[in-house]
Order: C-alpha cells, then sequence, then structure tokens
C-alpha cells in the first residue's frame, strides 16, 4: 500500500514537471499597511522534483513595485524571483470577417458619394444665394429705381430667400445622416479589422495585461516545501482617527482609536491578516547635512519718514489651560448583558526603535475601491480632571476643559478627533504628538452658565507725559460669575505687553491681584473656586514707560 502512494505522489510530481509553468492564483493572505504604501505577502504549498523547480504565480497587483519584490523559501532553495508582465494571447489571424468587411467597404464607398452630392447641392444654393444678394437691383445701385420696383424686388429676394433657406436646411439635415453613418460604419471597420487580426475578444473586451511572479526554487530530492514571496505597493495607505468619549460621572475619557484604510491595488483583501504599520516608506529617508552659516552686514531698507526698519513682530498663540474639577460621585449602570471581549483585546501592539505596528486579528474585507475602510485599532479609558477656562480678552465664554496626564504614553500619531461629552457631540480637534507638555487639554464646550465680563478701569488708567518719557497705566477689571448649583474651579487669562526693547519700552505689573507671571509670554493666570451663585472680581493695573519722542506699535 505505502508502496503505490509513493508510486502516485511520484506520478504527481512528474506529471507536474512535464506539463508545469501553468500559472497559479494564489490569494494574498497578508497585508502591512504604511501611512503611505502597502506591502502584500502570499503563502503557497507546492510539491518539489529534484533538481530546478518554476512556478508562476498570477493575482499580482498592477502596481507592484518590482523593485521591492522578495521570497523565501521552506524546504528547497530559492534560486530566482522575477516579476513579468504577460498578454492574453491573440488568436490566429481567420478570414471568416472578410466577407462582412468587403460589404462595409462597399457601404463606405456609397456613404461618400450620397456626401459628396449633398456638398455639390449646397455649393449650388450656397452661389445662388450670393448672386440673388449682389444683384444691384437689390442693393438699390440701379440708376432706374423707384418705390414700386424696390418693393417688387424685395418680395421677390424674400420669397427665394426662403426657398433657398429651406434647401439648405434640407440638404444640411442629410449631410448630418450621412456623416453618422459614416461614423458607425468606421466603427465598425474598425471591430472588423481587430477581430480578423485577433486582437480583439469576441465580447469586444480589449486583452489586459496579467502581471507575474515567477519564482524558482531548487531541491535535492523531491517532497513538499513552502513559498512566501511579497512585494510593495504605493496605491494604499491608512489615515488615524479618533474618537474621545468624555463623561463627568466618572471623570473618565474613553480614547477609541482606529484607522481610515484605503486602497487601490486592483485585488480585494479578503479575510487577509491586516497589519498597521506607523512608518511610511515614501518619506525621504536621508538625514540632512549643516550648511556653513555666515554672518554679513545688512543695508537697512528707509521709509519716507527716513527711519530705519529693522522690527521682528512674534506671533505667539494662546492656549486655554486648566486644573481643579468639580467632584461628582460615580454613576454606575447595571450590566445584565453577557461579557464580550474588548477589540483591544483582538490588536497586538509592537514596537521598535521607528516605529508602531498593530496586528489585527479580526478579519476585515477591504476592497480596491478607493473608499475609507474603518478599522478599529483599540480602546482605552484615561482618567481626565474637569475644570473650567476662560480668557475674556478674546472671549466671553467659560470653556469646560478636560485635562489628561501621561497622554505620550497612549502611543497616538497626530489625526483629527471628534469630542463627546455625556452623550452629545461637542465638536472636533487634533491631536498632535509633538507638543513638549505632558498633559492634553480638550475643549469639551462651552457653558453659558458661567458668566464672564473684562473691561477697562477708567479712573485708573491714564496716560502721564514726563520730561523725557511718556508713562501709560491701565487697570483692567474682570468678573466671573457661577450661576450653577454647585461650586466650581475655574482658570483665569489674561496678559500683559512683553517689551522687545526692555532697554527703552518698560514694562511693569504694579497690580497682579494674586495672578502667576509668566515674565517671558507675559501671561497671567488665575485659579479661582467659585461657589454656588458666587461672584468674583480681579482687577490688575500695568504700567508702561517709553521715550517721549518715539511711536510704540502694539498699544
Amino acid at each position: 500500500m505505502k508502496t503505490q502512494i509513493k508510486l502516485m505522489l511520484l506520478f504527481t510530481l512528474v506529471f507536474q514537471h512535464a506539463f508545469g509553468n501553468k500559472p497559479e492564483t494564489v490569494k494574498v493572505n497578508k497585508v502591512t499597511v504604511y501611512l503611505q504604501g502597502a506591502h502584500l505577502y502570499y503563502t503557497d504549498q507546492v510539491n518539489l522534483l529534484a533538481g530546478n523547480n518554476e512556478f508562476i504565480y498570477e493575482n499580482i497587483s498592477a502596481n507592484i513595485v518590482a523593485q521591492t519584490l522578495q521570497a523565501s523559501s521552506k524546504g528547497g532553495t530559492l534560486m530566482e524571483v522575477n516579476h513579468q508582465v504577460r498578454y492574453k494571447e491573440r488568436k490566429p489571424v481567420v478570414h471568416q470577417y472578410a466577407k462582412a468587411i468587403a460589404l462595409v467597404f462597399d457601404s463606405l464607398e456609397e456613404n461618400t458619394y450620397n456626401l459628396q452630392g449633398v456638398e455639390n447641392h449646397l455649393s449650388v444654393l450656397a452661389q445662388e444665394k450670393k448672386m440673388l444678394l449682389n444683384n444691384r437691383l437689390i442693393r438699390g445701385d440701379s440708376p432706374k429705381d423707384s418705390l414700386p420696383l424696390l418693393k417688387e424686388s424685395m418680395a421677390f429676394t424674400r420669397e427665394k430667400l426662403n426657398e433657398i433657406l429651406e434647401q439648405e436646411l434640407k440638404w444640411g439635415r442629410l449631410k448630418n445622416k450621412f456623416n453618422k453613418e459614416r461614423d458607425r460604419l468606421n466603427q465598425r471597420h474598425q471591430d472588423l479589422e481587430l477581430l480578423q487580426n485577433g486582437n480583439y475578444n469576441e465580447d469586444g473586451l480589449a486583452a489586459i495585461p496579467i502581471n507575474q511572479v515567477i519564482v524558482t526554487v531548487y531541491a535535492e530530492q523531491a517532497g513538499l516545501a513552502q513559498i512566501n514571496f511579497n512585494y510593495f505597493i504605493q496605491t494604499a495607505s491608512w489615515v488615524p482617527n479618533y474618537d474621545l468619549i468624555a463623561s463627568s460621572a466618572n471623570n473618565q475619557i474613553q480614547l477609541k482609536y482606529f484607522a481610515h484604510v484605503s486602497q487601490n491595488s486592483g485585488l480585494n483583501w479578503n479575510q487577509a491578516a491586516l497589519t498597521l504599520s506607523t512608518s511610511n516608506p515614501m518619506e525621504r529617508n536621508i538625514k540632512p547635512s549643516l550648511a556653513t552659516w555666515y554672518l554679513g552686514f545688512q543695508e537697512y531698507k528707509r521709509l519716507k519718514e527716513g527711519r530705519s526698519v529693522n522690527a521682528v513682530m512674534a506671533l505667539s498663540k494662546q492656549t486655554v489651560k486648566s486644573v481643579g474639577a468639580p467632584q461628582t460621585d460615580d454613576v454606575k449602570e447595571d450590566q445584565d448583558y453577557a461579557e464580550q471581549k474588548s477589540l483591544s483585546e483582538y490588536i497586538n501592539i509592537t514596537e521598535n526603535l521607528i516605529r508602531t505596528e498593530y496586528e489585527i486579528k479580526l478579519k476585515y474585507e477591504i476592497g480596491s475601491d478607493g473608499k475609507m475602510h474603518k478599522v478599529m485599532i483599540k480602546e482605552q479609558n484615561i482618567p481626565m480632571i474637569l475644570a473650567f477656562a476662560a480668557v475674556p480678552k478674546i472671549c466671553a465664554d467659560a470653556f469646560l476643559m478636560g485635562r489628561v496626564t501621561g497622554w505620550e504614553e497612549l502611543n497616538i500619531i497626530p489625526g483629527a478627533a471628534r469630542i463627546y461629552f455625556d452623550g452629545g457631540y461637542v465638536g472636533e480637534t487634533y491631536l498632535s504628538n509633538q507638543s513638549t507638555n505632558d498633559t492634553l487639554d480638550l475643549n469639551l464646550g462651552k457653558d453659558k452658565s458661567m458668566v464672564v465680563t473684562r473691561k477697562k478701569v477708567k479712573d485708573k488708567t491714564k496716560i502721564k507725559n514726563l520730561e523725557n518719557e511718556k508713562v501709560e497705566t491701565r487697570s483692567i477689571e474682570i468678573v466671573v460669575r457661577n450661576t450653577k448649583n454647585i461650586a466650581v474651579d475655574i482658570n483665569l487669562e489674561d496678559q500683559i505687553p512683553v517689551s522687545q526693547n526692555p532697554a527703552d519700552i518698560k514694562v511693569t505689573l504694579l497690580d497682579a491681584n494674586g495672578a502667576s507671571l509668566d515674565e517671558i509670554t507675559g501671561f497671567l493666570n488665575w485659579k479661582l473656586k467659585l461657589g454656588s451663585k458666587e461672584s468674583k472680581k480681579i482687577v490688575f493695573t500695568y504700567e508702561i514707560r517709553y521715550p517721549k519722542n518715539k511711536q510704540v506699535y502694539g498699544l
């Protein structure tokens, strides 16, 4: 019995070798998608004969980057791997369409004569119309002109011109008909020629190029083996996206991290193992080099007034920060449903020095349609601190902020995020890993029950002219009122100007009213605790001194 099985296996191998090199179709079994591009992986179990074995595989993307093609073999020695493009074999030239082609030629010849006849009629009509309109009697150039004669000539012209125009319309329609017939006959002749020469399939579809991968494997003896090959394509990508679902009941934010995957490889990825990588092979991977930094004298441009201009304006972004939070009781819902695995249990995360890879254990079907396919990466609950914040100089509203610490441990990459708070949609933000702060502040929306006003205190705002300098004193009043039934914390921000020429322009904070001052940015910060229905007034004063004979920009 064993001898018979060995003989059958040997016969199968010999038959395969004798009639080998027949293309095989293998499915993509694994895909690694980068931020731009993707790697497609294939695996095939084969029978090897002693010596060299060549295997041809199809179902290869037309967007293959041939230089990236790699292969390996288990159970044999890989000799060579190549990529080639073949076209469907052309049908042998036959003459079964010769009669049909001859009939088309006859029809085209008749069509040519018909068109020529139409052109002749139209030419005659054009000449007749020209002669009619150029007649001296019609133009009124005749010396024997009279009013009755002119009326008769105009009536005659109208009658003849209408006849000519009707004839032109008739022959013009006929010409259009013959032109359409000629186009149809030419297309028919072209199709018949393609069929006659074997360049066209019977169903009218042109031949499509077929990409192939050829793998050559050497074996010392016959047996089973496994062939693996992969290649890179550029027509695929994934974009990170986030849902941030905040709740005041438990002071937590649920982070849902998912990817929008799209591809145009020409192959559908059905049930293929999917891995998302944060690297981008399409980026330039060359370390930049420094160039010599030279210094020299600068020629200053002068304005009409004759003053030199060398001012650099620096713009700084103001970010809303908040600390503290009202305490709330945790709310727990009864759970009568069967426990289900979290999506994070189906994700395997691997990190190295330059990238993070998310191996998705769930099977997705991603078609080659260029559409965004949503793939969940992970879910995670993150503690947060709730607090209010306001910047009354810019906006009279108070904002509820959610502060997240340790966000750099979440392994996020920059992407858009939708924010939800207590079951309602708040808006969108952008998560970035480029910040050097150890906290992430999320805007959870405006709160109209916090009333904030800001105004100048007139009796404390004044300008004083001294002998050589001018002194401006400004006083600002901010009132914050909590109309809620609970106590809240609020972070209040304002600012004083910062001098770019401290020797000439001096800014002094005379009264901070308890604010902390960042001397580099000029930002003022108050951390307030407001009870229910409580109001607080903040008044701060600062002074600006500068030369009396100079103008100061920015005031």
